[in-house]
């Protein structure tokens, strides 16, 4: 507990310290937008934030979003930032005339929302579980979606951006734990999604325009490929004789249960949450470049296609997929059709 404590408290400091260097901003172009911004502005805000519905597809409750949420952060204001974060980027991601200063708008209140949440996380006291609980959630969803809605090019370090996000949802597990421990009545009881909530194939705002029983198709199919290759992945695993096949047996079951569920989000929360479940030792394996443990990440970067319908995810999955394939000169000829589907799969030419 005390080790991912620690961890999340490390990546709310770099969230807080390195967010701005970390997203190179945009021209600005259309409304310039103060901040922090006024109080009325900030309302008016709230009320255009037309995620809600969104998010009501991806599994949460829109009566939380709408009210029991925004009361809570009246009274925290780290929470405050982190729903108005959330929605300045949500409007980012669907006005394209002012895109970049909704952006900036989102990269503000998302700093204000880490350099607040961690100042109460090292003590956190029963009052905060449950703002905290939802600030994480927020500021980790933040994380992914600036990345995906501000970057067009491919992460320069996919492997460190995944073990980032690893670090970033250790804390809203181990803040449940604690909304667990207390028990009680919740103001947030029905907020999160169960295991049988299934994922969105409603195309977003940003799908613009293409065929969605046609894309809904493609993503059955890349569903089915993928729990194919990973059964043929467990063959290899099994055969080798290799000191870390524990580590990569381990690691190939929690990405299965996280995949094969789907398009329900399963009991472990689905792909974008299997992260969390990394052990040190495959997090060694694949900063190392160990060939079995970079397949397992593949295929992971692959499944986070299947959400590429969340407004925050998109195609932020081909990305790390691509950014992942490109640098490599020499491929293992054991690992060259998994790597060629991989590649076209990411493509969506599979």
């Amino acid at each position: 507990m005390l080790s991912a404590m620690n961890a999340f408290q490390n990546a709310l400091c770099a969230e807080s310290a390195n967010w701005s260097a970390a997203i190179p901003r945009p021209a600005v172009t259309g409304t310039v937008l103060n901040h922090p911004l006024p109080q009325m502005e900030q309302i008016a805000m709230l009320q255009r934030r037309r995620w809600i519905a969104r998010c009501q597809h991806d599994g949460l409750s829109a009566y939380h979003l709408s009210m029991s949420i925004p009361r809570m952060a009246s009274s925290f204001p780290y929470l405050l930032d982190s729903l108005l974060a959330l929605s300045a980027l949500h409007l980012a991601s669907v006005e394209d005339e002012n895109r970049a200063s909704w952006l900036d708008t989102a990269l503000n209140y998302q700093g204000q929302a880490c350099s607040g949440l961690g100042k109460v996380i090292s003590d956190l006291s029963p009052p905060d579980y449950e703002p905290a609980f939802v600030a994480s959630i927020f500021i980790l969803i933040l994380a992914m979606g600036l990345k995906a809605i501000s970057i067009d090019s491919q992460p320069p370090d996919p492997v460190s951006v995944v073990l980032e996000v690893r670090n970033l949802i250790s804390g809203p597990a181990m803040i449940f734990s604690r909304i667990h421990e207390a028990g009680g009545d919740s103001q947030l009881e029905g907020w999160l999604c169960v295991p049988e909530t299934q994922e969105s194939l409603e195309a977003g705002e940003h799908s613009h325009g293409s065929a969605p029983e046609e894309d809904n198709k493609k993503l059955f199919r890349l569903h089915g490929n993928l729990v194919a290759s990973l059964n043929q992945l467990l063959s290899t695993i099994d055969t080798k004789e290799d000191s870390k096949k524990d580590t990569y047996r381990g690691t190939w079951q929690l990405l299965y249960q996280a995949i094969e569920p789907w398009p329900k989000i399963g009991a472990q929360g689905g792909v974008i949450a299997w992260p969390l479940f990394l052990s040190d030792e495959f997090c060694s394996l694949l900063q190392n470049g160990e060939w079995m443990a970079r397949i397992l990440f593949l295929h992971y970067g692959l499944a986070m296609g299947l959400m590429c319908n969340r407004w925050y995810v998109r195609d932020w999955g081909r990305r790390l997929v691509m950014a992942t394939l490109e640098p490599l000169d020499e491929i293992p000829q054991e690992w060259n059709d998994t790597i060629a589907w991989i590649g076209k799969a990411a493509q969506g030419d599979d």
